[in-house]
């Protein structure tokens, strides 16, 4: 594991919030000095002198002048941090999500929605808690500091012995939140399997529909089990929390006791016990208060952990918009050879062992795609045609091999260039409602209005400031959506995964016959992924994937497989 993702929250904040934190520390510092300057004024005013005697509207005066201070510099101080700590949850959330977009395809796809989406949900809201709660912290330490350096000013041995005592109660405080935060940890954990059984229920809601013995398998074997995981362990955590904090609040009232029974023994002055007493019960909310917010910053280190496990790629500002090679001719596929590793790392609260397997896919590919190819790819289902497709388009990183554009070797430094060149309609394609034109600008409306007609879709949907009005449409018509959008595009090269099987018979001719040559005319490339054998003679060229190994067919093999494409997949 890096560096990156051992950080703790307090070194983030130092390394990167340096300076402002430093003003939030003066400004607590501040407002521990007025708070000192109450109990001293209290202590000279109020109780070492005879109180009616000296009582005047002056000394109330300026009472209330430092009640009123106090009052500003809380504010002020809590501000300062509050603000400085939703500054650092709203650049964490910023860049873990352009994270989440530079980081390659293969790496979500190993990691999940569900546990990034629990990320980007409770793990950022644990964070944010701890951050509303920060102030608390930071006061109550600061303001005992404060407070301790004037009591042992008035009485250094009445000040150990308080401070031998508060160290206790905070030391078996301390013994007691260890086991909050390791309820922590396992409750994150379990948060991922929840997160997995709700991905389950919304995304199988209609498989869950027609059979009730999955879904009460899914809702009573799993679901209610991660339940009562959770609870189970969030009570234990949360009974550990309150028994550090009563403990807390129980032992400072009893150092109230302490300090008049040490004073009467060491024949201290009734008037420093009594500032003693005050005192403690001045600090008491502040000093339990911060004790009640450590655990939730305990969570936000848990959570800080979770995030930075994910290995996600380093943060850049910037994105890689439209700066690959223009006036291309060919993209060459050399030797490549691909595997998945498979690993097997689900994490439930007892813990598992990690296995890891490589599945070969693609072995020892050639391929030289021409500008303004017709290439027509046909394979069996796990043949590697769509890992072909993932490779050539850049999302995937060959295990061994090159990929070249003319002479340029495609690496990690120009690979995000690269993808540039390419729309892609994959067979689990997401449709965003926003139309986007070349290099980012408005699309040409005239050419989307005369593709929704091509699409024969003007009478569904309808485009308004370049967004379309709904996706709720058949999944053929979503295909046609996506054709819409990528046209829009006006991309180089168009990739089309099985794009033509959710078509119904009619316009799957449209776009064999029509549609392909009207996209070859705008000076697209295309790399369509297709068992249309019908149809097979409108391509320039036919691939065949078998077994990790790609085959070009000569025109007598085109011949069999137009005429009978399974016997040629077998």
């Amino acid at each position: 594991m890096s560096s990156r993702a051992t950080a703790s929250l307090y070194h983030m904040i130092w390394a990167h919030y340096r300076l402002p934190f430093l003003k939030v520390i003066l400004l607590n510092l501040v407002n521990a000095a007025v708070s000192v300057g109450i109990i001293a004024y209290i202590n000279h005013t109020f109780i070492s002198q005879p109180v009616f005697n000296t009582l005047s509207w002056v000394s109330l005066g300026y009472f209330a002048a430092l009640v009123v201070m106090l009052l500003v510099t809380t504010f002020v101080s809590q501000y300062a941090l509050t603000r400085l700590g939703h500054k650092f949850v709203y650049e964490l959330r910023t860049k873990l999500v352009k994270q989440i977009i530079d980081t390659s395809v293969p790496q979500i796809d190993h990691l999940g929605s569900a546990r990034l989406l629990a990320s980007l949900s409770s793990d950022i809201q644990s964070i944010t808690v701890a951050f509303v709660r920060m102030p608390e912290l930071v006061q109550g330490i600061i303001l005992s500091v404060g407070v301790a350096l004037y009591l042992g000013w008035l009485s250094l041995p009445l000040l150990l012995i308080v401070m031998f005592w508060i160290a206790m109660t905070i030391w078996i405080s301390t013994i007691l939140v260890k086991h909050v935060y390791a309820h922590l940890t396992e409750l994150r954990d379990i948060n991922d399997l929840l997160y997995q059984d709700y991905e389950s229920i919304i995304e199988g809601r209609k498989e869950l529909a027609l059979n009730q013995h999955r879904a009460e398998k899914l809702y009573k074997t799993d679901f209610l089990t991660h339940a009562k995981s959770y609870e189970n362990t969030v009570v234990k955590s949360d009974t550990f929390h309150l028994s550090a904090v009563n403990w807390s609040n129980i032992m400072m009232f009893a150092a109230i006791g302490v300090v008049f029974a040490v004073s009467n023994y060491l024949d201290i002055p009734i008037a420093v016990a009594t500032t003693f007493s005050l005192t403690i019960l001045f600090v008491q909310s502040p000093l339990l208060h911060a004790v009640g917010a450590y655990p939730t910053l305990q969570t936000a280190q848990v959570a800080l952990d979770k995030i930075q496990s994910l290995a996600l790629a380093d943060y850049q500002a910037e994105f890689a918009t439209d700066v690959a090679v223009k006036d291309w001719q060919s993209i060459s596929l050399t030797d490549i050879h691909y595997r998945y590793e498979n690993n097997h790392s689900d994490t439930p609260v007892s813990g598992t062992k990690n296995t890891t397997h490589a599945n070969h896919i693609l072995k020892d590919v050639n391929l030289t795609l021409r500008r303004g190819d017709v290439v027509f790819l046909i394979g069996a289902n796990g043949s590697g045609k769509s890992t072909l497709a993932k490779i050539m388009t850049g999302l995937f990183t060959p295990t061994t091999g090159s990929v070249h554009i003319d002479k340029q070797l495609i690496d990690s430094q120009n690979n995000a260039d690269y993808r540039q060149l390419f729309s892609a309609i994959f067979s689990d394609q997401h449709l965003f409602k926003q139309l986007i034109g070349s290099h980012g600008n408005d699309p040409d409306m005239t050419l989307v209005n005369t593709w929704l007609h091509k699409l024969n879709l003007q009478d569904k949907v309808s485009v308004t400031d370049h967004r379309l009005s709904t996706d709720k449409l058949s999944q053929g018509q979503r295909k046609r959506l996506a054709m819409l959008i990528s046209v829009a595009e006006h991309k180089d090269i168009l990739l089309l995964d099985e794009w033509a099987a959710d078509q119904d018979p009619a316009f799957r001719r449209v776009f064999y016959q029509t549609l392909i040559p009207e996209l070859k005319a705008l000076g697209k490339t295309l790399f369509i992924i297709s068992h249309d054998d019908s149809y097979f003679e409108h391509a320039d060229r036919l691939l065949l994937m078998k077994e990790g190994k790609l085959i070009e067919l000569n025109a007598e093999e085109r011949q069999r497989a137009s005429a009978d494409a399974i016997s040629m997949l077998k």
